[in-house]
């Protein structure tokens, strides 16, 4: 299930969207102003990330969808064909689920 990702998620503070790219267990994406590095696995149709999110643009039309930039956020899924439906939470900010799905759009 390596590949380009497109992922479109949610919080209780607000949507958003980025791209990642899943490549032997290393996760990097973003979208124009926040990057996002980090590990995955998968294990049959689990899929599990931990990653670190900081701000590389100043831009306020963007907005952390936890409301904060500097971020250690987890990741548990559930890998369905191109389509992995994932929930998350992040360390500073453990009362705020994120949910949302990632769509595979290339290997």
């Amino acid at each position: 299930m390596d590949g380009l990702y497109k992922a479109e998620f949610q919080t209780p503070f607000g949507k958003g969207g980025a791209v990642f790219v899943l490549i032997d267990g290393k996760l990097r994406g973003g979208n124009s102003a926040l990057y996002y590095v980090g590990t995955y696995s998968f294990n049959g149709s689990q899929f599990s990330a931990t990653m670190k999110t900081n701000r590389h643009t100043f831009d306020l039309k963007v907005a952390s969808v936890f409301g904060m930039d500097e971020l250690t956020v987890t990741l548990e899924g559930q890998v369905n064909g191109d389509t992995i439906s994932i929930d998350g939470i992040a360390d500073e900010v453990p009362d705020m689920q994120l949910h949302g799905k990632m769509y595979r759009l290339s290997d």
